[in-house]
Order: C-alpha cells, then sequence, then structure tokens
C-alpha cells in the first residue's frame, strides 16, 4: 500500500513538472513573438519655418532657426515709445511680408530693457527688449525679442542660439518643413499695453 501511493505521488510530481514546462515554453514564445515598441522619430526642422506671433491679434511670420545671435530678433516698424500707469511701453507694427503680403498687425508692449546702439552716422538707436510669445511647428514658448526696425524682407524673427536650441536638430538645408503653426495647448498670449500718452 505504501508502494502504491508513493508511485502515485511521484506519477502526480511528474506531470505538475511537465505542465508547468510547457507553460514556461508558451510564456516565453509569446514574449519572443511580441514585436518592439517603435522608437518615436524626432523631427527634423528646416533652416525657415512659419512661426506664429500669438496673441490679440495674432499675425504669422517667416522665422529664420539658423544664424542667430546671443538674443532673438524681431525685425518691425514704426517703433514709438509712450509711457503709462505701467511705465514705459512700446508701440511697433509686424508686417508679415512674404508670407501673407500686405498683413500687418499693431502691438504695444512693455519695455523691458533700452539697448542704446551707435549707428554710422555717429548717433544712437533706441532697441527696445519685450516679451513675446510664439507658435512653431507645436511648440510654444516666450522669450526676450530685441525689437529693429525694418529695412528690408529678410525673415523678420531671427531666433537666437538658445531658442533655436529647443528645436533640437535644424537642416540648414531645409526650410518650411512644418505646413503651419499648430500649438496646444495655445502658446501664452502676448499682454496688450493700457491707455497710455505718446511722447
Amino acid at each position: 500500500m505504501r508502494n502504491r501511493t508513493g508511485r502515485l505521488s511521484l506519477v502526480a510530481l511528474a506531470g505538475a513538472l511537465c505542465a508547468f514546462g510547457a507553460q514556461a515554453q508558451t510564456s516565453a514564445a509569446t514574449s519572443a513573438a511580441a514585436p518592439a515598441k517603435p522608437v518615436p522619430l524626432t523631427h527634423v526642422y528646416g533652416r525657415l519655418e512659419r512661426a506664429l506671433v500669438t496673441g490679440s491679434p495674432s499675425i504669422e511670420v517667416q522665422a529664420q532657426l539658423v544664424g542667430g545671435g546671443d538674443s532673438t530678433v524681431l525685425l518691425v516698424q514704426d517703433i514709438k515709445y509712450a509711457s503709462g500707469e505701467g511705465g514705459t511701453y512700446v508701440h511697433f507694427t509686424i508686417d508679415n511680408g512674404e508670407v501673407m503680403p500686405g498683413k500687418t498687425v499693431n502691438l504695444a508692449l512693455p519695455v523691458l530693457k533700452d539697448q542704446h546702439v551707435h549707428d554710422r552716422d555717429g548717433g544712437t538707436l533706441h532697441q527696445p527688449v519685450v516679451a513675446m510669445s510664439f507658435c512653431i511647428g507645436d511648440h510654444a514658448f516666450t522669450t526676450n525679442v530685441t525689437l529693429k526696425l525694418r529695412s528690408n524682407y529678410v525673415p523678420p524673427l531671427l531666433l537666437g542660439k538658445a531658442d533655436a536650441a529647443q528645436f533640437g536638430q535644424i537642416d540648414p538645408l531645409k526650410k518650411n518643413t512644418m505646413l503651419e503653426p499648430n500649438c496646444a495647448p495655445p502658446a501664452p498670449a502676448v499682454s496688450t499695453a493700457p491707455t497710455t500718452a505718446a511722447h
């Protein structure tokens, strides 16, 4: 009786080991057959891209992502200083030129800094620095921008090195790789100036 019971226990143990081995093989096969997750591709931006100056009103301009200096520069028209309760403001006009010819917007923003640059004739040029928000591709950002008078229709927005670095890899041989600016959620709006008295 004792021998029969022992044989039954050995048979049961052997059956359990076989079942465990088959289950382990099935799990391994399933794991091996599972496809690997695709590695997300990083978008390569071009030298020139469409940029949206966000706010109310907003306007689309051409932006250059390579060749910039230490600060981001926006070429504008009709720079005029004004004073108000909140301090000094600057009124200016953005003309998007080649993007949609003839479209302009007028903005008034607080002056963060007033840069003085000497011109060739010995005079002094005022270049105000303001905070502005932009959308390029699906990337929204706010940065300090130096406003300069626009004399021709080169891309009006030239990103500084730090702002351009946000976009990772840039191919100088490409341009307009994104169909249109499409930021979600919307980029922060530029602030609007209160009623001011022009100098």
